[in-house]
């Protein structure tokens, strides 16, 4: 398995720590635009997935049935911060499904937005599901079920319809059985499916621009793009680097963190999808990297650039809040 360098994180100018990562750049078609490193080594997507995932809320039926908008579409596909509008979201969700937090199988956490979770403990309050950074996803799922007429109970395992449906849609996106790699199972409880960084390029380019696949299939991720393009902040939330991004492209570019340094984007004009996985895991070097490949490709204007600058070298911040350094695509790795 190899690796390419492509982050350095410096202090007054010198390199103190690198992070070594693959990455690849499909077309629709399934072709290898460009790559870096091993692109045929097995990569958990987790959460670069969600996208993916809730393409069945609207090729079932479900989005229609409960009149979803565009937030809770947005929210669906997210990895959101427990924003108070990424709470009063999901819960007024699930009372139009009849259902509380208690059907929700991920977890209870204190909101990843800080301020929010500080504000929950001032309160008095603790982490519920709610807060829990896939409840949109979950909630997704559990609308799916209840139009389809199968048990809600369960819905988080592997031998579960929506599951095996699920990996239905993800193998025709990556045009690959994902049943021959090992599954395991995500920090919110669903399963978590492995598959060749490559596949995960695929998909990506396939969620860009679908043209090979139904027509069902293909309205649902159009649908999913305008819902994203339209409310930028669900899919992630303040100040994130997925929602800012899919903001200043207005959402010629969309893309979506996964967990342990994965990050992808599909660029629909051009259909073609972005998968990077940073070798560490490091959450400081993905978006760094995939910001260093949109630009190679020509992807970002000069004013998107200067938009989202805050993230393609983000400074590294001392506690009395001196810049020390800098976090920086490597000098050596693209020209």
């Amino acid at each position: 398995m190899s690796y390419e360098l492509f982050v350095e994180v410096t202090r007054n100018g010198t390199v103190e720590s690198r992070h070594f990562g693959a990455a690849v750049v499909c077309g629709m078609k399934g072709d290898v635009v460009e790559s870096w490193g091993d692109i045929e080594s097995l990569v958990f997507p987790r959460s670069a997935l969600k996208p993916m995932l809730a393409i069945q809320l609207v090729e079932s039926g479900a989005s229609t049935r409960y009149a979803l908008k565009d937030a809770e579409l947005s929210l669906a596909c997210s990895s959101h911060q427990g924003e108070q509008m990424h709470q009063d979201l999901v819960v007024s969700w699930l009372n139009r499904l009849g259902l509380t937090e208690d059907s929700l199988a991920c977890g209870p956490v204190l909101p990843e937005h800080t301020e929010s979770a500080h504000q929950l403990l001032a309160s008095g309050q603790k982490g519920c599901r709610i807060h829990h950074n896939c409840s949109g996803k979950h909630a997704g799922f559990l609308s799916t079920a209840l139009h389809l007429d199968i048990p809600v109970d369960d819905y988080h395992q592997i031998e579960h319809p929506l599951q095996q449906l699920s990996l239905d849609i993800l193998s025709d996106l990556a045009d690959i059985d994902l049943r021959q790699y090992p599954i395991g199972i995500d920090g919110c409880g669903l399963p978590a499916p492995t598959m060749p960084l490559l596949q995960l390029g695929r998909a990506m380019a396939r969620f860009a621009k679908p043209v090979e696949l139904s027509d069902d299939r293909a309205y649902a991720i159009y649908r999913l793009h305008e819902a994203i393009i339209n409310e930028p902040l669900y899919i992630a939330g303040s100040g994130a680097l997925v929602s800012e991004l899919n903001k200043a492209t207005k959402g010629r570019v969309l893309a979506k963190t996964g967990a342990e340094g994965v990050i992808t984007a599909a660029i629909p004009g051009q259909g073609l999808g972005v998968a990077v996985k940073i070798a560490d895991g490091s959450v400081r070097a993905r978006s760094v990297a995939l910001l260093a490949i949109l630009d190679h490709l020509n992807v970002l204007s000069d004013e998107e650039k200067t938009k989202l600058q805050a993230y393609v070298s983000p400074p590294i911040t001392n506690s009395i809040g001196l810049n020390v350094g800098e976090i920086r695509p490597a000098a050596s790795w693209l020209p």
